[in-house]
């Protein structure tokens, strides 16, 4: 599943090619995938036009005229698609038939703009969702989730950070900084890099942080997740950028799935471990 980094970079490439176009017309062959009957929802939407398009942990909001809003989460295998003329986009898990042709047998969602232009939204295993709400009742689903804090908000301080800690003190590091109710779109990739920065075993209980510890893991998030932004996100089995191509931020990695290799940061070997039903890669060495 992308997290934060990649959610962005579909954000910001999305952003640019869909802003300001109309809503001519909706399609989708799978019911589950929207929340309102087809006709509803297809009446809803036409002759809408977007305003913005903005992210929540690791969901995707575009807001529409009239207090309207779509509400998208690629899960693991989504896809949107933006194809105009002589331009594609292309953002989340790679499908191979995605990119070079859509609509295809993946696409379960199309809108199509008053420019000629389409959104596609594919799906392989169709896990994803693309809901519509009206601004005050997507803002009520998304406090029912209890959210935590977005990790690059100005308002997400150190003392802050600690604070949160607090609530939960015997989860173990890594589970903790996966918890969305705790810290928003950290998943099984940057919650490792994480650790490794700041030298922690991501096994350890959050009670056992040292001061010193705690800051590591507040500066290694504000640092690791800019920079994975920078670099347009991680690709390994399910994620591609705005383009169509893979996230070169996995070129950065300095720790997630090189367990049985040579550690970067000493002679030791990564190890791994399961922890909250994800392989977490660690060096014993480096991380205590």
């Amino acid at each position: 599943m992308p997290e934060l980094p990649e959610v962005e970079t579909i954000k910001r490439g999305l952003a640019k090619n869909i802003i300001g176009k109309k809503i001519i017309g909706f399609d989708s062959d799978w019911q589950k995938m929207i929340n309102l009957p087809l006709p509803r929802y297809k009446r809803t939407i036409t002759g809408k036009k977007i305003i913005g398009v903005e992210r929540r942990a690791k969901m995707l909001i575009i807001g529409l005229s009239d207090d309207w809003r779509l509400w998208f989460h690629l899960k693991l295998t989504g896809q949107l698609v933006f194809s105009g003329k002589n331009k594609k986009v292309v953002g989340g898990h790679p499908i191979k038939e995605g990119f070079e042709a859509d609509p295809n047998r993946f696409t379960h969602a199309t809108f199509d703009f008053s420019d000629g232009s389409h959104l596609f939204f594919n799906d392989v295993r169709k896990f994803g969702w693309v809901r519509l709400y009206k601004k005050a009742e997507l803002e009520n689903k998304l406090a029912a989730m209890k959210l935590g804090p977005e990790p690059l908000d100005k308002n997400f301080t150190l003392d802050a950070f600690k604070q949160i800690l607090k609530k939960k003190p015997n989860n173990k590091i890594k589970v903790f900084l996966m918890d969305p109710q705790n810290l928003v779109g950290l998943g099984n990739i940057y919650s490792d890099e994480v650790c490794f920065f700041a030298r922690v075993r991501p096994d350890r209980t959050v009670k056992s942080l040292k001061d010193g510890e705690i800051k590591l893991l507040f500066n290694g998030i504000k640092k690791i997740l800019p920079e994975a932004i920078k670099y347009e996100g991680t690709s390994f089995s399910n994620y591609v950028n705005a383009l169509g191509e893979a996230g070169a931020y996995t070129k950065k990695l300095r720790i997630y799935q090189r367990y049985g290799q040579k550690c970067l940061g000493c002679p030791g070997q990564v190890k791994r471990l399961k922890l909250g039903g994800r392989t977490s890669s660690y060096c014993p060495s480096c991380q205590q």
